[in-house]
Protein backbone atom coordinates (compact mmCIF):
# COMPACT_ATOMS: atom_id res chain seq x y z
CA UNK A 1 0.00 0.00 0.00
CA UNK A 2 1.41 3.37 -1.02
CA UNK A 3 1.90 6.01 1.63
CA UNK A 4 0.33 9.43 1.41
CA UNK A 5 3.77 11.04 0.98
CA UNK A 6 5.28 8.40 -1.30
CA UNK A 7 8.51 9.58 -2.93
CA UNK A 8 8.42 13.09 -1.46
CA UNK A 9 11.38 14.98 -0.02
CA UNK A 10 10.45 16.94 3.12
CA UNK A 11 12.24 19.50 5.28
CA UNK A 12 10.98 20.03 8.83
CA UNK A 13 12.43 22.79 11.00
CA UNK A 14 12.54 22.60 14.78
CA UNK A 15 12.52 18.82 14.44
CA UNK A 16 14.57 17.72 17.45
CA UNK A 17 11.55 17.36 19.75
CA UNK A 18 7.81 17.79 20.14
CA UNK A 19 5.63 18.22 17.09
CA UNK A 20 8.57 18.44 14.69
CA UNK A 21 9.97 15.09 15.79
CA UNK A 22 6.57 13.41 15.63
CA UNK A 23 5.91 14.84 12.18
CA UNK A 24 9.22 13.38 11.01
CA UNK A 25 8.24 9.91 12.24
CA UNK A 26 4.82 10.10 10.61
CA UNK A 27 6.23 11.49 7.34
CA UNK A 28 8.61 8.53 7.19
CA UNK A 29 5.78 6.08 7.88
CA UNK A 30 3.76 7.68 5.08
CA UNK A 31 6.44 6.76 2.55
CA UNK A 32 8.47 9.94 2.23
CA UNK A 33 11.63 9.41 0.20
CA UNK A 34 13.61 11.58 2.57
CA UNK A 35 12.87 13.46 5.78
CA UNK A 36 15.35 16.27 6.41
CA UNK A 37 15.19 17.12 10.08
CA UNK A 38 16.65 20.49 10.98
CA UNK A 39 17.29 22.15 14.31
CA UNK A 40 19.70 24.62 15.85
CA UNK A 41 20.97 21.97 18.30
CA UNK A 42 22.94 19.20 16.61
CA UNK A 43 23.29 16.91 19.70
CA UNK A 44 19.54 16.93 20.33
CA UNK A 45 18.89 16.44 16.64
CA UNK A 46 21.19 13.43 16.36
CA UNK A 47 19.32 11.63 19.13
CA UNK A 48 15.96 12.30 17.52
CA UNK A 49 17.18 11.20 14.09
CA UNK A 50 18.10 7.80 15.53
CA UNK A 51 14.63 7.42 17.02
CA UNK A 52 12.95 8.41 13.76
CA UNK A 53 15.09 5.94 11.83
CA UNK A 54 13.94 3.16 14.16
CA UNK A 55 10.27 4.11 14.11
CA UNK A 56 9.79 5.52 10.64
CA UNK A 57 10.72 2.71 8.29
CA UNK A 58 12.71 2.93 5.08
CA UNK A 59 12.84 6.69 4.51
CA UNK A 60 16.20 8.44 4.47
CA UNK A 61 16.38 10.54 7.64
CA UNK A 62 18.88 13.35 7.34
CA UNK A 63 19.98 15.70 10.16
CA UNK A 64 20.58 19.31 9.19
CA UNK A 65 21.95 21.87 11.63
CA UNK A 66 20.02 25.03 10.82
CA UNK A 67 19.43 28.27 12.69
CA UNK A 68 16.23 29.50 11.06
CA UNK A 69 17.10 33.13 11.89
CA UNK A 70 20.30 33.11 9.82
CA UNK A 71 20.08 33.78 6.09
CA UNK A 72 23.39 32.06 5.41
CA UNK A 73 22.14 28.85 7.03
CA UNK A 74 19.11 28.80 4.74
CA UNK A 75 21.26 29.45 1.67
CA UNK A 76 23.54 26.55 2.56
CA UNK A 77 20.56 24.30 3.34
CA UNK A 78 19.05 25.00 -0.08
CA UNK A 79 22.37 24.28 -1.81
CA UNK A 80 22.75 21.00 0.09
CA UNK A 81 19.20 19.81 -0.65
CA UNK A 82 19.49 20.69 -4.33
CA UNK A 83 22.80 18.89 -4.61
CA UNK A 84 21.48 15.72 -2.96
CA UNK A 85 17.90 15.55 -4.26
CA UNK A 86 17.51 18.19 -6.96
CA UNK A 87 14.17 19.31 -5.52
CA UNK A 88 12.08 19.74 -2.39
CA UNK A 89 8.43 18.67 -2.13
CA UNK A 90 7.46 19.74 1.38
CA UNK A 91 8.59 22.47 3.77
CA UNK A 92 7.22 22.50 7.31
CA UNK A 93 8.13 25.74 9.09
CA UNK A 94 7.71 24.26 12.55
CA UNK A 95 10.50 25.96 14.55
CA UNK A 96 9.20 28.38 17.14
CA UNK A 97 9.73 29.82 20.60
CA UNK A 98 7.51 31.63 23.06
CA UNK A 99 7.92 34.28 25.74
CA UNK A 100 4.80 35.14 27.68
CA UNK A 101 5.62 38.80 28.15
CA UNK A 102 3.24 41.74 28.40
CA UNK A 103 3.94 44.81 26.28
CA UNK A 104 5.13 46.81 29.27
CA UNK A 105 7.39 44.02 30.52
CA UNK A 106 8.79 42.84 27.20
CA UNK A 107 12.34 43.94 26.47
CA UNK A 108 13.33 44.80 22.92
CA UNK A 109 15.79 41.89 23.01
CA UNK A 110 13.03 39.42 23.89
CA UNK A 111 10.75 40.92 21.22
CA UNK A 112 13.45 40.64 18.56
CA UNK A 113 14.29 37.06 19.52
CA UNK A 114 10.72 35.83 19.19
CA UNK A 115 10.15 37.70 15.92
CA UNK A 116 13.46 36.41 14.54
CA UNK A 117 12.58 32.75 15.10
CA UNK A 118 8.82 32.69 14.59
CA UNK A 119 8.43 35.27 11.83
CA UNK A 120 11.75 35.93 10.10
CA UNK A 121 12.55 32.21 10.17
CA UNK A 122 9.34 31.46 8.26
CA UNK A 123 10.08 34.24 5.75
CA UNK A 124 13.61 32.95 5.11
CA UNK A 125 12.40 29.37 4.86
CA UNK A 126 9.86 30.21 2.18
CA UNK A 127 12.23 32.54 0.33
CA UNK A 128 15.05 30.03 -0.05
CA UNK A 129 12.95 26.87 -0.38
CA UNK A 130 10.60 28.20 -3.07
CA UNK A 131 13.00 27.61 -6.02
CA UNK A 132 13.44 23.97 -4.93
CA UNK A 133 9.72 23.50 -4.35
CA UNK A 134 9.09 24.92 -7.82
CA UNK A 135 11.19 22.12 -9.31
CA UNK A 136 8.88 19.61 -7.67
CA UNK A 137 5.90 20.97 -9.57
CA UNK A 138 3.58 20.05 -6.66
CA UNK A 139 5.27 21.65 -3.69
CA UNK A 140 3.61 22.26 -0.34
CA UNK A 141 4.57 24.68 2.44
CA UNK A 142 3.00 24.28 5.87
CA UNK A 143 3.56 27.16 8.30
CA UNK A 144 2.85 26.57 11.97
CA UNK A 145 0.88 29.47 13.41
CA UNK A 146 -1.26 29.22 16.55
CA UNK A 147 -4.58 30.24 18.03
CA UNK A 148 -2.49 33.16 19.29
CA UNK A 149 -2.50 34.21 15.63
CA UNK A 150 -6.31 34.20 15.65
CA UNK A 151 -7.02 35.90 18.97
CA UNK A 152 -5.54 38.61 21.18
CA UNK A 153 -3.39 36.22 23.18
CA UNK A 154 -1.64 37.53 26.29
CA UNK A 155 1.95 37.22 25.04
CA UNK A 156 2.68 40.26 22.89
CA UNK A 157 5.70 39.12 20.81
CA UNK A 158 4.37 35.59 20.33
CA UNK A 159 0.96 36.85 19.26
CA UNK A 160 2.47 39.34 16.81
CA UNK A 161 4.66 36.67 15.25
CA UNK A 162 1.83 34.18 14.81
CA UNK A 163 -0.50 36.72 13.21
CA UNK A 164 2.38 37.52 10.85
CA UNK A 165 2.74 33.85 9.93
CA UNK A 166 -0.90 33.70 8.86
CA UNK A 167 -0.51 36.85 6.76
CA UNK A 168 2.72 35.68 5.12
CA UNK A 169 1.06 32.35 4.34
CA UNK A 170 -1.69 34.03 2.37
CA UNK A 171 0.73 36.36 0.56
CA UNK A 172 3.02 33.45 -0.37
CA UNK A 173 0.05 31.40 -1.60
CA UNK A 174 -0.73 34.13 -4.14
CA UNK A 175 2.89 34.55 -5.20
CA UNK A 176 3.80 30.87 -5.48
CA UNK A 177 0.54 29.54 -6.92
CA UNK A 178 1.75 29.84 -10.50
CA UNK A 179 4.74 27.66 -9.59
CA UNK A 180 2.54 24.83 -8.38
CA UNK A 181 3.40 25.53 -4.74
CA UNK A 182 0.61 25.48 -2.19
CA UNK A 183 1.02 27.39 1.10
CA UNK A 184 -1.18 26.80 4.13
CA UNK A 185 -0.98 27.31 7.88
CA UNK A 186 -1.96 25.31 10.95
CA UNK A 187 -3.26 26.98 14.11
CA UNK A 188 -2.91 24.62 17.09
CA UNK A 189 -4.51 25.40 20.41
CA UNK A 190 -3.22 23.84 23.61
CA UNK A 191 -1.44 20.63 22.62
CA UNK A 192 0.45 18.34 24.96
CA UNK A 193 4.10 18.88 23.97
CA UNK A 194 7.35 19.45 25.90
CA UNK A 195 6.55 23.18 25.74
CA UNK A 196 3.12 22.86 27.37
CA UNK A 197 3.74 20.12 29.94
CA UNK A 198 5.48 22.52 32.40
CA UNK A 199 2.34 24.69 32.21
CA UNK A 200 -0.06 21.81 32.90
CA UNK A 201 -2.30 23.73 35.38
CA UNK A 202 -2.79 26.55 32.85
CA UNK A 203 -3.53 24.11 30.01
CA UNK A 204 -6.08 22.24 32.11
CA UNK A 205 -7.74 25.51 33.08
CA UNK A 206 -8.07 26.51 29.44
CA UNK A 207 -9.61 23.12 28.64
CA UNK A 208 -12.80 24.46 30.19
CA UNK A 209 -12.99 27.01 27.38
CA UNK A 210 -13.22 24.62 24.46
CA UNK A 211 -16.02 22.43 23.23
CA UNK A 212 -14.12 19.15 23.60
CA UNK A 213 -12.91 20.10 27.10
CA UNK A 214 -9.46 18.61 26.63
CA UNK A 215 -6.05 19.50 25.26
CA UNK A 216 -5.02 18.17 21.88
CA UNK A 217 -2.61 15.34 21.23
CA UNK A 218 0.48 15.85 19.03
CA UNK A 219 -0.72 13.14 16.62
CA UNK A 220 -3.85 15.18 15.91
CA UNK A 221 -1.75 18.12 14.73
CA UNK A 222 0.63 15.90 12.77
CA UNK A 223 -2.27 14.35 10.87
CA UNK A 224 -3.37 17.81 9.74
CA UNK A 225 0.18 18.58 8.61
CA UNK A 226 0.30 15.31 6.63
CA UNK A 227 -2.98 16.20 4.94
CA UNK A 228 -1.60 19.58 3.84
CA UNK A 229 1.69 18.00 2.75
CA UNK A 230 -0.02 15.34 0.67
CA UNK A 231 -1.77 15.54 -2.67
CA UNK A 232 -5.06 15.04 -0.83
CA UNK A 233 -5.12 18.82 -0.28
CA UNK A 234 -4.18 19.60 -3.90
CA UNK A 235 -6.77 22.40 -4.26
CA UNK A 236 -6.10 24.03 -0.89
CA UNK A 237 -3.80 27.04 -0.68
CA UNK A 238 -3.80 30.23 1.34
CA UNK A 239 -5.95 28.41 3.87
CA UNK A 240 -5.58 27.31 7.43
CA UNK A 241 -6.59 24.51 9.75
CA UNK A 242 -7.41 25.42 13.34
CA UNK A 243 -7.00 22.62 15.89
CA UNK A 244 -8.17 23.97 19.23
CA UNK A 245 -11.10 21.84 20.31
CA UNK A 246 -13.48 24.68 19.49
CA UNK A 247 -11.86 27.32 21.71
CA UNK A 248 -11.85 30.12 19.12
CA UNK A 249 -15.31 29.10 17.88
CA UNK A 250 -16.85 30.69 20.96
CA UNK A 251 -15.55 28.58 23.80
CA UNK A 252 -15.62 31.42 26.31
CA UNK A 253 -19.29 32.13 25.52
CA UNK A 254 -20.11 28.44 25.99
CA UNK A 255 -18.34 28.41 29.37
CA UNK A 256 -20.18 31.47 30.66
CA UNK A 257 -23.50 30.08 29.39
CA UNK A 258 -22.84 26.81 31.24
CA UNK A 259 -21.95 28.65 34.45
CA UNK A 260 -25.16 30.70 34.19
CA UNK A 261 -27.25 27.58 33.54
CA UNK A 262 -28.27 28.81 30.08
CA UNK A 263 -26.52 25.94 28.31
CA UNK A 264 -26.33 22.28 29.28
CA UNK A 265 -24.51 19.36 27.64
CA UNK A 266 -27.55 17.11 27.99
Amino acid sequence: MRGRLEGKVALITGASRGLGALEAVMFAKEGAQAVIMSDVSRPALQETVKAVEELGGAAAVIPLELNVTLEEDWIQAAISIEKQFGKLDILVNNAGITKRERFVDCSLADWNQVIAVNQTGVFLGMKYSAPLLRKSGRGSIINMSSIAGVTGYFAAPYTASKWAVRGMTKAAAQEFGGWGIRVNSVNPGFIWTPLTLPAKPMVEAFNKVNALERAGEPEEVAQAVIFLASDESSYMTGGEITLDGGMTAGGEIRLIAKELGIYRDE
